[in-house]
């Protein structure tokens, strides 16, 4: 009770700070998708999931619409079509208005938190089933298994990825990549968050190629004249929060989706 009185107050203190006032959002649109252009080759291209939430009387928030895509370019690859298929959201929870407010309020804020300390204690140590299947997905299953010899050494360069050694190192790898928006030509895997209170719409983009979603670009009225940039990991935790546990979206955001990249990194930096 002590913890929502203080997220409350927060917020009160801060909603106007950020152009748009977080207790004037009424609707919430999250728009994921990935996959890759299609060029002129046949079959589907890329999938998304769109969710809306939708102020309700109380003041807290209600899941108004979920829905998967599917982007095809038909069997001659020419026939670009995207697919939707709706799914009921009368099962999904009620969001209390304090949990929207408080990751409003991290999209907002810069706390520069990608770092060991942050990241570190929410990653769940790999098995060594996941870090084969990176290796063999990145050609670089022979490393694993090495010659006779080097059997021992196999072991424990596996142990050392699962205790996630030199970890700052990687991190610190993965930042100076951030400093830079990713620009690909033939592949897209972004995340679109649209905040609408009356005529004022905010918009907020993330990207996927290399880390969980950060940078956050924060576009004012959608406009490009009006963004800014921040990193939080903590708008990721926040959104885990109140998501469904089973869409695409919430395991998007989760902090252990870098454990690939790592393990790629390992590889291919350490062995």
């Amino acid at each position: 009770m002590a913890k929502q009185l203080l997220i409350i107050l927060f917020v009160i203190a801060h909603q106007f700070l950020f152009g748009q006032s977080i207790d004037s959002v009424n609707v919430i649109i999250i728009d994921y998708s990935k996959g890759q252009y299609s060029f002129g080759r046949p079959g589907v291209y890329g999938k998304g999931e769109i969710l809306e939430l939708s102020r309700i009387q109380s003041g807290d928030f209600k899941f108004t619409h979920r829905f998967s895509t599917v982007a095809s370019a038909g069997n001659d690859g020419k026939s670009l079509h995207t697919d939707s298929i709706r799914f009921s959201t009368k099962n999904l929870a009620i969001v209390p208005r304090e949990k929207i407010y408080y990751w409003l309020t991290q999209l907002n804020t810069d706390k520069q938190n990608f770092t060991p300390s942050f990241i570190g204690p929410r990653l769940a140590a790999p098995e060594r089933k996941e870090i084969v299947q990176v290796a063999k997905k990145n050609d670089e299953l022979w490393k694993l298994r090495g010659f006779d010899s080097d059997k021992e050494d196999s072991r424990k360069k596996i142990e050392e990825m699962q205790s996630f050694k030199m970890l700052d190192t990687f991190l610190a790898s993965q930042k100076t990549t951030m400093n830079h928006e990713a620009v690909s030509t033939d592949a897209y895997n972004n995340l679109k968050i649209i905040t609408i209170s009356g005529s004022d719409t905010t918009e907020y983009r993330c990207q996927f190629f290399d880390s969980p979603g950060q940078p956050i670009s924060r576009f004012k009225n959608r406009s490009r004249s009006m963004v800014s940039t921040i990193v939080n990991l903590e708008a990721n935790t926040a959104a885990q929060d109140f998501l469904p546990k089973h869409s695409m979206i919430y395991r998007v955001l989760d902090i252990n989706s870098i454990k690939e990249d790592y393990i790629d990194w390992y590889l291919d930096k350490k062995m």
